[in-house]
């Protein structure tokens, strides 16, 4: 994979996958998560859109800049990454962190953005959010990485897909552990996660907005998302009956088919 020029201490891992001219979707991962998690949607997009997956700074094979990092400061790195590799008007697609970047992008970079969806992600880390995800800088820091993402699993699939599924959740499992972020990277994107608040300003965003959310999302659960929907006007909210945080991985056939349908009907809308 290829690597972009961000800053002076920081290059992100990317790759592009279908036909130039076709309309341009950005798929942005979320927290210790490298862009090949993104696999399953590639496929299933590639014949229609152009899709740029990358590594977020400090996962997978881009660089870990020092210091807490924010979601402002992410979204920052996307734009630069748009930038260098000639994109400039996308749709975008973010899971947990990811939406929380993506959703940064479309109110501070509205020109840029053509539609934007939040998977499993929420509004602002109040309440159950904050004690959610600082679970996650308990086990990393209490566990290390590797503990972390084991430890992460049944927040992450449901109980059925970890119990009928149990191979397959290993396999899933030891791509994580093969693909991991760094000890640095990982508390730096946790950082992001806490200090992350979008109450005041999601009411700005104005471009089709589609939320989904599994129904049994133990992370960031099915009340989060309903805040988001609330808070952005005229958002399309899809919950996925028996699906976890991770559907994009444990359902990818669902989820491919309900935003890939959401795609094509926006992209004609424009």
């Amino acid at each position: 994979m290829p690597r972009a020029r961000i800053t002076e201490d920081l290059e992100l891992n990317y790759e592009l996958f279908g036909e130039e001219g076709a309309p341009t979707i950005v798929l942005i991962r979320g927290t210790g998560a490298d862009g090949t998690r993104w696999m399953p949607q590639v496929e299933a997009y590639r014949s229609e859109f152009r899709v740029l997956i990358f590594d977020n700074r400090g996962a997978g094979k881009s660089d870990t800049p020092a210091g807490a990092y924010t979601v402002a400061e992410m979204a920052d790195d996307t734009v630069a990454l748009l930038d260098a590799v000639g994109i400039e008007r996308c749709h975008l697609s973010g899971s947990s962190l990811g939406g929380a970047i993506a959703l940064h992008l479309a109110i501070h970079h509205p020109d840029r953005v053509l539609s934007v969806q939040a998977h499993s992600s929420w509004l602002a880390t109040v309440g159950y959010t904050a004690y959610s995800l600082g679970l996650l800088k308990r086990f990393l820091v209490e566990g290390g990485v590797d503990f972390y993402y084991d430890a992460t699993l049944p927040l992450l699939f449901s109980p059925r897909f970890m119990s009928t599924e149990f191979d397959r959740l290993m396999a899933v499992r030891d791509h994580m552990k093969a693909n991991p972020a760094t000890y640095d990277g990982l508390l730096g994107q946790i950082e992001a996660n806490l200090s992350y608040d979008l109450r005041a300003r999601a009411g700005e965003i104005t471009v089709p907005t589609l939320i989904t959310v599994g129904e049994l999302d133990y992370l960031l659960p099915v009340a989060a998302s309903e805040e988001l929907h609330r808070a952005i006007p005229g958002s399309e909210l899809v919950v996925f009956p028996g699906a976890p945080h991770l559907v994009t991985m444990e359902a990818p056939d669902r989820f491919n088919e309900v935003t890939l349908d959401w795609l094509r009907k926006t992209v004609d809308r424009l």
